[in-house]
């Protein structure tokens, strides 16, 4: 753990690179046989982690009843994703748009439904995301032109400011990876100069003078 903390700025870095990396090539490659079977997944997932949890929690039948129609035409919306986009040779086009519609939509009824029949509770951030998605669910649906390609360009606006933001945070991430190191490294400029203090300069040292020796008297022969 206190690997990934100290190195949690690559992981942003390299998080950014693959999120814009990924939606470029939406943009510009095969994205709509990736992203229609993609969120035809999401809903058909999201619709069964649903299920069960609801059936045995609520206790009204009418909302319950309710429920379970609008899991099952998720399900179908999301098989029709799917296999559509596998199977035809044009893709979905502007049929894309009236499923997506249709599915934000019942989202959204369906939901408002049971907290005016005071059987669910609801929240701030529950409340702002279904009343958007039935203005969104609207708008999608009649207009008739709401294309996966639309879908896509909006992916990759919120790919690049996503990506701008990972970016950001880890630039200040390293910054302050590379003063935490910096702090505990030593002082290698002052260990050098107490080295060279403690090593005495060899043109200071003055040779020592070299002892004579006596010289020893000659013998003289008379």
């Amino acid at each position: 753990m206190k690997a990934i903390k100290q190195y949690g700025w690559l992981l942003q870095l390299i998080g950014a690179a693959l999120l814009i990396g990924l939606a470029l090539f939406l943009e510009f490659g095969n994205g709509e046989g990736i992203v229609v079977p993609f969120i035809g997944a999401i809903i058909i997932i999201s619709a069964g982690v649903r299920l069960v949890p609801f059936v045995k929690t609520q206790k009204n039948d009418l909302v319950k009843t309710i429920n379970i129609i609008e899991i099952t035409i998720d399900v179908a919306i999301g098989l029709a994703l799917i296999l559509v986009t596998l199977l035809a040779d044009n893709g979905l086009g502007n049929l894309f748009g009236y499923l997506i519609g249709v599915y934000l939509m019942l989202r959204g009824a369906v939901h408002f439904f049971g907290v005016s029949e005071f059987k669910e509770n609801s929240d701030l951030p529950l409340y702002i995301f279904h009343v958007a998605a039935l203005i969104v669910g609207s708008y999608v649906f009649f207009s008739g032109d709401f294309s996966p390609a639309i879908l896509i360009h909006i992916i990759l606006f919120f790919s690049i400011v996503a990506g701008g933001y990972l970016t950001y945070t880890g630039y200040k991430g390293y910054r302050s990876y590379r003063y935490q190191k910096t702090l505990t490294m030593p002082d290698i400029k002052h260990k050098d100069d107490r080295v060279e203090k403690e090593v005495p300069d060899t043109a200071e040292i003055t040779p020592e003078k070299e002892i004579e020796e006596p010289t020893q008297p000659q013998d003289h022969v008379s």
